[in-house]
């Protein structure tokens, strides 16, 4: 690479955890750490994202810790948001869940959306329906909430809550919008 700058290790990086080799992102942003680079605020955002998607817990949070301790970067929404993907998509619910209300700021939805997929994958109904209840907070007409923790009520053989959420969401007027496919001739 003939200027290696800050943007150029962040679009390697992401391009690498875009394609499945997570590992070798965090090598190279140990790489532009030793030669010299500082890391900013996106590029942390780049490297827990990195993190969440190839489950590189350790890594991970040796990187949030390292970019609010060492680089004194204050955590965004979006640097909590990857952390919190990370440990739900590792089935530490439990963890993301206190992150999540331990945060100082107000966490975005889909930090909550994180929170209420991991545990449709991993079957916890106890942190979901309390994820749940506040992702209809901030999202009240979103059906693919209602549907996520609908579908994983069904997963664990809960009919009897599987229609108390259809009902739900006749009650408040929401949808599911069926995917569709149009194949051109």
């Amino acid at each position: 690479m003939p200027k290696r700058d800050l943007v150029s290790y962040c679009s390697m990086m992401e391009g690498m955890g875009i394609h499945g080799s997570g590992s070798e992102a965090v090598r190279l942003f140990e790489r532009m750490v030793e030669e010299g680079i500082v890391p900013d605020s996106v590029a942390f955002t780049v490297i827990l994202k990195v993190c969440s998607q190839a489950k590189l817990v350790e890594d991970g949070l040796r990187y949030f810790e390292l970019m609010r301790n060492e680089y004194c970067i204050v955590a965004s929404p979006d640097h909590y948001s990857c952390v919190v993907s990370l440990l739900c998509r590792s089935g530490k619910l439990k963890e993301a869940y206190d992150l999540i209300k331990a945060m100082p700021v107000e966490p975005h939805a889909s930090a909550w959306g994180s929170v209420l997929g991991g545990c449709s994958v991993h079957g916890d109904s106890e942190i979901a329906e309390v994820v749940a209840r506040r992702l209809f907070e901030l999202e009240p007409k979103s059906a693919g909430n209602y549907v996520l923790l609908s579908n994983m009520y069904a997963a664990l053989d809960r009919w009897a809550d599987v229609a108390l959420v259809r009902d739900k969401m006749k009650e408040n007027g929401i949808k599911k919008i069926s995917g569709r496919s149009w194949i051109g001739r």
